[in-house]
């Protein structure tokens, strides 16, 4: 019965965590397909490049944690795991402490660059650019959130990694 409990719990953790992340994978698509397309249009300056680039790595950044995700319903995989906790199982405190500091920065960030991108624009970056930016905070903020999820969510099966 408690195998059954933690295995659909995993296997809720690992839907939510592939939704989410494909979401913020959709998202950055749109933005690096709008910047191509943009560039296409009026040139390529520099840093155009630059920027589609930067958007391509970010793009394959979030693709590669989806496939290890697809991944992991098939075979048993411990999910961030050295985050948050030691090799014996017990919380690795400076690890969540890091991972807190890192959700607030990184989701602030997104909150200030999405503001100024598509409500009140009160930086003076390129908006392409600031989108950009928007996409990595919620990259990063989105993937150190599973990860406090994480923690909270087995913290009670710690010494059971072979299940999630």
């Amino acid at each position: 019965m408690y195998y059954q409990v933690s295995r659909k719990k995993s296997l809720i953790f690992k839907i939510l965590y592939c939704v989410f992340s494909a979401l913020v994978e959709v998202y950055t698509a749109y933005i690096f397909f709008e910047n191509l397309i943009n560039g296409c249009r009026k040139g390529l300056s520099f840093d155009d490049i630059i920027l589609l680039i930067s958007t391509l790595f970010a793009l394959l950044f979030e693709g590669s944690i989806i496939g290890f995700i697809v991944r992991s319903f098939k075979l048993p995989t411990i999910l961030m795991k050295n985050l948050v906790f030691k090799n014996d199982g017990t919380p690795y405190i400076p690890g969540i402490v890091m991972i807190c500091i890192g959700i607030a920065i990184s989701l602030a960030m997104a909150a200030i660059f999405f503001v100024s991108a598509y409500i009140i624009p009160f930086i003076t970056m390129s908006v392409r650019g600031q989108y950009f930016i928007l996409s990595v905070g919620l990259i990063l903020g989105t993937n150190l959130l599973f990860a406090l999820i994480f923690f909270f969510t087995f913290r009670h099966e710690s010494g059971s990694f072979s299940i999630i």
